[in-house]
């Protein structure tokens, strides 16, 4: 099979989450691939992959902005643009618009436009609208990266999302944003099992059932159950299963799943009925284990950089990202694998 060059436009919302999920989505989709470069700015693989399975993974995405056949990379010199779009002729054909995101303080982006233009749109229309093929040139601080857009990742429909737009309200919730890039780290495939033992509202729970993963998900509060029900309801996630449960008992309704994903409580905002956070995370991770299927991922939200050791006894560790919540909270990520 022919392969191509790939580029994902990340995020710079944070440092290594954006990279991560991209490449735990390439696992869930099983495209095969291999890393040409990446930073904080840019992933770009080859694979043989086609263009409908690339859009399929775009969808699951939420700190991507673009997804790009990837054609050249270069310093910012027009000159040097020029030459690098001319030894990497279109395929395409029909119209033309050159678009660009710039995040380099130092580059000139007219410049690195107008250069693009003058090979790209020769002897072909320009069409700002509606163009058959868009050209995109990422601007970093010593690159500009050029591609050719194969789709754009519509970050709105997270936003629309947000808990104040659900039907039970709690402020604890995670941003659906950072809830879908959680559960696409635990590489969860299309009709596999997803469960979250302390579900709270069901953020994570809808995020997993808008992807195609069946969902279940646990609270020791009736209330949250309840209200998660509607929740789930009002975006029409079928494939759910909801029951009040101390993480304690979950092995009495919950046999083996294929991922977990949660966030711990942590003591201040939430409540843990009066019981000690290491002992709770401890019990938690213990009973996560017995319920997750071997060489299945968790990914587990913690208040203390401490507490990812006693995740240890039962897991691998695969990676760790910290996340600033806000001034006075910092959350720790972990993805395990059993």
């Amino acid at each position: 099979m022919i392969s191509m060059k790939i580029s994902f436009e990340l995020s710079k919302e944070h440092s290594t989450l954006p990279k991560a999920e991209v490449i735990a989505c390439l696992q869930a989709e099983n495209i095969h691939y291999k890393i040409v470069e990446t930073n904080e700015d840019i992933l770009i693989i080859e694979t043989s992959a086609k263009t409908g399975k690339l859009k399929q993974l775009a969808n699951r995405l939420s700190f991507t902005f673009h997804v790009n056949e990837f054609l050249f990379s270069c310093k910012p010199s027009p000159e040097t643009i020029k030459q690098n779009a001319m030894d990497n002729p279109l395929k395409t054909k029909g119209s033309i618009a050159v678009r660009y995101k710039n995040r380099s303080n130092k580059t000139d982006s007219q410049s690195v436009v107008k250069a693009l233009a003058e090979i790209y749109t020769k002897d072909r229309p320009v069409s700002l609208e509606k163009p058959d093929s868009e050209i995109r040139a990422l601007l970093a601080d010593t690159n500009v990266y050029v591609g050719i857009n194969i789709t754009e990742i519509d970050r709105s429909r997270f936003e629309q999302r947000k808990v104040q737009h659900r039907p039970f309200f709690s402020p604890i919730s995670l941003h659906p944003k950072l809830a879908r890039a959680l559960v696409n780290l635990s590489a969860i495939k299309n009709n596999e099992t997803l469960y979250d033992p302390f579900c709270g509202t069901g953020g994570i729970l809808i995020e997993a059932g808008l992807i195609g993963a069946k969902v279940i998900g646990s609270d020791i509060e009736r209330k949250m159950v309840d209200g998660g029900k509607k929740t789930l309801d009002f975006y029409s996630i079928k494939e759910c299963k909801l029951f009040c449960s101390d993480i304690g008992d979950i092995k009495n309704y919950v046999s083996e799943v294929d991922a977990v994903v949660t966030d711990l409580p942590y003591g201040k905002s939430t409540t843990t009925k009066g019981e000690d956070i290491r002992g709770l995370y401890k019990r938690a991770f213990e009973n996560i284990a017995n319920v997750l299927k071997k060489h299945g991922r968790a990914v587990i939200g913690l208040s203390n950089k401490e507490m990812i050791a006693l995740g240890k006894s039962y897991f691998s560790l695969i990676e760790v990202h910290e996340w600033r919540a806000h001034r006075s909270l910092t959350r720790y990520f972990a993805v395990y694998q059993k």
